[in-house]
């Protein structure tokens, strides 16, 4: 087995993996405290009332998702409604932009199936989270 390393996860990480109240989730890591618990904002969720809300995990109970997983143009729709969610513009912003961008290159994908990534011209995802937006 190996050894948890917790310089493997990043505020802004995309992760999959379970809550303290054992809830199945996918989301975005907003914080992460000294005592080992880990602030989720969950973009989905097998309780689907806790969509949008945050949520503690453990970082042994999470796993990092790709950063490129989420390049094609439903995927960006899927992210820009989290966007609104979570009122933050700039991420709202840079997402229709790359949507836009992504609808261009690929006209006959702009339906919503799978774009690749590589030949979009989009940069892995990152998510930058700004928390003085949402004071």
């Amino acid at each position: 087995m190996t050894a948890y390393n917790p310089m493997l996860l990043q505020e802004g990480d995309w992760v999959s993996g379970t809550t303290l109240q054992d809830e199945r989730f996918i989301g975005y890591i907003e914080s992460m405290n000294d005592d080992g618990r880990i602030r989720v904002r969950l973009t989905q969720c097998d309780r689907t009332e806790r969509v949008g809300t945050l949520a503690e995990a453990r970082p042994f109970k999470l796993m990092k998702l790709p950063d490129d997983l989420l390049s094609d143009v439903e995927a960006l729709r899927g992210l820009i409604e989290v966007a609104l969610i979570t009122r933050d513009r700039e991420w709202f912003k840079e997402l229709s932009e790359r949507k836009s961008a992504a609808e261009a290159a690929w006209p006959s994908h702009a339906n919503g199936t799978r774009t690749p990534g590589s030949a979009s011209g989009l940069s892995p995802f990152r998510r930058r989270f700004n928390p003085g937006f949402l004071r």
